[in-house]
C-alpha cells in the first residue's frame, strides 16, 4: 500500500496535467501568415488586422483573412471554418476568394471602427466585390445567440456554429 502522500501527489499531478490538456487549445499559436490548409483544402492567410468593434468598444478584435480557392461553395467553407477553428479557437477570421480589393476592404473596416479619428478614410469596395468574395466570417458577435463562436455571413447571421 502506498502512503498517503504519495497518492496525493499523484491525484495532484492527474489534475494538473488534465486541467493543462484542457486549456492547451487557449494558448494555440495563431495562425501564420502564408499557405495552410483547412480540411484538406488549400488556402492562404493573407495578413491580420485588429479593430475595436462599434458593438462591443471595449473589446479589440482581430481578424485573420483566408483566401480560399474560388469554387469553395458553402459545405467547403463550413468544413474550413470549422477546421480553422479546431486549430485556432476563440480566433476570428474573414473568408475571401478573392484579394483584389482586400486592403481597401481592411482599410474601410479599420477607419468604420475608428474612435481616434486617425485612420485614414476609404472608399468600401464596390459592393458587387463584397457579396461575390467576402464568404463568411467565424466572429461571436451575436448577442441572440450568447455571443457563441460561429461561421456568418457578411450580415452577421449563423451560417454555422462552432464547437
Amino acid at each position: 500500500m502506498m502512503p498517503f502522500n504519495t497518492v496525493r501527489r499523484r491525484l495532484c499531478l492527474c489534475a494538473i496535467t488534465v486541467l493543462l490538456l484542457g486549456a492547451a487549445p487557449a494558448f494555440a499559436a495563431p495562425p501564420a501568415k502564408g499557405p495552410v490548409t483547412l480540411a484538406g483544402v488549400k488556402a492562404t492567410v493573407w495578413g491580420d488586422y485588429a479593430i475595436r468593434p462599434m458593438l462591443f468598444p471595449a473589446e479589440e478584435w482581430r481578424f485573420y483573412l483566408v483566401v480560399v480557392p474560388k469554387e469553395v461553395r458553402q459545405g467547403t467553407l463550413i468544413k474550413m471554418a470549422q477546421d480553422f477553428y479546431a486549430k485556432h479557437p476563440n480566433t476570428r477570421a474573414r473568408f475571401f476568394s478573392d484579394t483584389t480589393h482586400l486592403k481597401q476592404y481592411v482599410d474601410r473596416d479599420r477607419y468604420m471602427n475608428d474612435k481616434t479619428g486617425k485612420v485614414k478614410e476609404v472608399d468600401f469596395p464596390k459592393s458587387e466585390w463584397v457579396q461575390d468574395h467576402l464568404l463568411g466570417n467565424i466572429n461571436n458577435r451575436s448577442k441572440e445567440n450568447g455571443r457563441r463562436w460561429m461561421l456568418e455571413d457578411r450580415y452577421g447571421n449563423r451560417i454555422a456554429p462552432l464547437p
